[in-house]
């Protein structure tokens, strides 16, 4: 994560470290790195597809979705790989901690006629401001739904982003590019879940101007239409709402699928990929998704008789393949237990606290769970630390107390990880322990789960079908 800082000459007036970099300038990188490195612990796995597109010079805009507070904004200025300044709502520049830490970025405060209706005009300033990052070259980012929402869709795209382009070009900005990033989160308020970024085709808004005779307003109209239909090709959307529970039961259904595996997907690719396919027949044939909903709910009812859920492994594999899945996620539960309860207990007061007090001060929903399971974390993490150090050291030898400060952090980890795991396994396990031996309603269930999977294959199969005549005829078109 190389962070740009600016070298100064030497009869410049702020004050320089022998390296030449200005303390102006290297707080802010040190700041970015740090942020950066704090999130890239709460999400371990960042995959990024389409970073060459984002120029690592020259002025461009960056316009995603936004999904997770001010986490989104480290992400897209992580991915970009230099300083990104960033519009932000104003109310934010207030607050004790956040407001001086947004100023030292660079962040510009934008203000809503939500958030104070007689402010809304001052508005138009922000978007100035950001022009004027433009042209001085500057990589600005915007998120163009205008606030951060927990729905698994792209809300309605404003003109801002727009207007700060068209603006910025037209006042000189050359070279300038709208850069559409779609942010994908598995589980964003989850830690140690992981991040799926695309970065779409860059948009050249001088010849996006001259493709519209020069006109600003005709211009920022079909480029506002243009951003909104970039973005959905790089997030995780529904066009109907109310289906998102099906995208999970899906995901569910196919986990253990072969010809899925065969794809290599990740689990967001494949999430994205349910997801387009849903809208896709939702607007092409409908009844399909719908009788296809109808079969997965009776699949559902007859496997929770059981005591089983649609994924569960006895319904997709048989014989020594089963036993080595079910005696490994015994054999799971029972070797990591010690471990993963010595890291519970010895963190149960820091979890509980940051837990507390992060509930007290979020925001309703997801959108700044793990902002403040950050920020609250980490000092009460690295005061709970000292403070069971310092006691641990008066009463055992150090080498012992330090291999067991050492050790807890991993422990700790491992916790996280085995009560979310564990938490109905054995059940599970015992539930498929006790069917495997009833194989008549066994063997029901199985053709019942083989069939849904075959049809959802069949699917998927036609929906890469239905996308490839329709790119033949916009190639031959």
């Amino acid at each position: 994560m190389a962070d740009e800082t600016r070298v100064e000459d030497s009869t410049s007036s702020d004050s320089t470290s022998s390296d030449g970099v200005t303390s102006a300038s290297a707080k802010p990188a040190m700041l970015r790195r740090i942020v950066r490195g704090l999130v890239r612990v709460y999400y371990p796995r960042i995959d990024v597809a389409g970073a060459e597109h984002i120029p690592s010079d020259g002025p461009v805009l960056l316009c995603a979705n936004h999904a997770n507070s001010l986490i989104d904004p480290v992400l897209i200025g992580w991915t970009s790989k230099r300083p990104v300044r960033f519009l932000a709502k104003a109310p934010l520049f207030k607050t004790p901690v956040l407001g001086p830490l947004m100023n030292a970025l660079g962040m510009i405060p934008a203000f809503r006629g939500s958030d104070d209706s007689r402010q809304v005009r001052r508005n138009m300033q922000s978007l100035d401001a950001g022009s004027q990052a433009l042209l001085q070259g500057d990589a600005m980012g915007i998120f163009p739904e205008g606030k951060s929402h927990d729905a698994m869709a792209l809300e309605m795209v404003r003109s801002g982003a727009s207007r700060i382009a068209i603006q910025a070009a037209e006042q000189g900005a050359d070279g300038l590019v709208v850069v559409p990033i779609g942010l994908n989160y598995q589980h964003k308020e989850q830690f140690r879940s992981s991040v799926w970024i695309v970065v779409g085709e860059p948009i050249p808004i001088s010849e996006w101007l001259d493709r519209h005779g020069g006109e600003s307003r005709p211009a920022m109209r079909a480029l506002t239409s243009e951003l909104d239909s970039r973005l959905r090709e790089v997030v995780i959307h529904l066009d109907e709402l109310e289906w998102e529970p099906w995208v999970g039961e899906l995901e569910s259904l196919l986990q253990h699928n072969a010809v899925v595996a065969a794809r290599q997907q990740t689990p967001l690719q494949r999430r994205k990929r349910i997801a387009d396919a849903i809208n896709h027949f939702l607007a092409r044939d409908r009844h399909v998704v719908e009788g296809m909903a109808e079969r997965i709910t009776a699949f559902r009812r007859a496997v929770g008789v059981a005591g089983l859920r649609v994924n569960s492994p006895v319904l997709s594999t048989s014989g020594f393949q089963l036993f080595c899945r079910l005696a490994k996620d015994a054999f799971w539960l029972i070797v990591l237990c010690l471990p993963a309860l010595a890291g519970s207990l010895y963190h149960c007061l820091p979890f509980v606290l940051t837990r507390a007090v992060s509930r007290k001060i979020r925001t309703p929903g997801r959108t700044t769970v793990s902002m403040y399971r950050l920020a609250v974390g980490l000092p009460v993490y690295v005061a709970w630390y000292a403070a069971s150090t310092w006691v641990l050291l008066e009463y055992l030898p150090a080498a012992l107390v330090w291999s067991w400060e050492c050790l807890m952090p991993f422990c700790g980890l491992l916790a996280l990880e085995y009560w979310r795991r564990a938490r109905g396994m054995g059940r599970a396990i015992w539930f498929q322990v006790v069917l495997w031996f009833r194989r008549r309603e066994l063997k029901v269930l199985r053709g019942m789960h083989a069939e849904i999977s075959d049809q959802l294959v069949a699917l998927g199969a036609r929906y890469d079908a239905d996308l490839a005549a329709e790119s033949g005829s916009r190639e031959s078109g």
